[in-house]
């Protein structure tokens, strides 16, 4: 290779480095994303799954209206305006569906209990059964009509499996799957 030749390797090499970047980005791509149903801060009276699984059966409970044939087939507890906090997983699932402004959340480990141990739930038989019986939440996001938005959840909200999360919207547990549906009107990271 001759010296000429180099030297316009050398230089394209510097313009496509210039031109492109290289090095750290000062913004992710989850800041850099723009939805209506992102908040910068986070809604007050944030519960987690179980509290709100708790909270609807001691609410269906007291009802007097509640027949016993509806109790028989399960149906679910009434929807309820509620602000959840959760992880976005669903174990050894993809927590997203393709397409679709929806993802799965998980109770969070109980942070005072844990002391600051990351791996603590995975260790302590007491944190993995709680986790284990706590429902899962599938959180939809639905437009005007009701209809869930064909956008992926990861792209229209800027979240990934793992982050944490709150989510304000109309809820309902479904006792007979052990499973929260909550149509979300608003979601902040953590």
């Amino acid at each position: 290779m001759t010296l000429t030749a180099k030297l316009n390797v050398s230089l394209s090499v510097f313009l496509l480095l210039t031109l492109v970047g290289c090095g750290d980005e000062t913004v992710s791509k989850t800041e850099r994303v723009s939805s209506p149903f992102l908040v910068s801060s986070e809604p007050a009276g944030a519960i987690t799954p179980t509290e709100f699984k708790e909270a609807a059966r001691s609410e269906n409970d007291a009802a007097d209206d509640t027949s016993a044939e509806d109790s028989a087939i399960g149906n679910s507890l009434a929807a309820t305006e509620v602000v959840l906090v959760g992880k976005i997983d669903a174990g050894d699932l993809d927590p997203f569906e393709p397409g679709k402004a929806t993802f799965v959340l998980s109770e969070l480990p109980d942070a005072e209990h844990a002391a600051g141990d990351p791996d603590h739930a995975n260790n302590c038989p007491f944190c993995k059964r709680k986790l284990k019986n706590a429902p899962k939440v599938v959180v939809r996001f639905v437009d005007e009509s009701g209809e869930l938005i064909a956008q992926d959840a990861q792209a229209m909200l800027g979240v990934k499996k793992g982050d944490s999360v709150v989510v304000k919207g109309l809820a309902e547990y479904q006792e007979p799957i052990n499973m929260i549906q909550i149509n979300a009107e608003s979601i902040y990271r953590r």
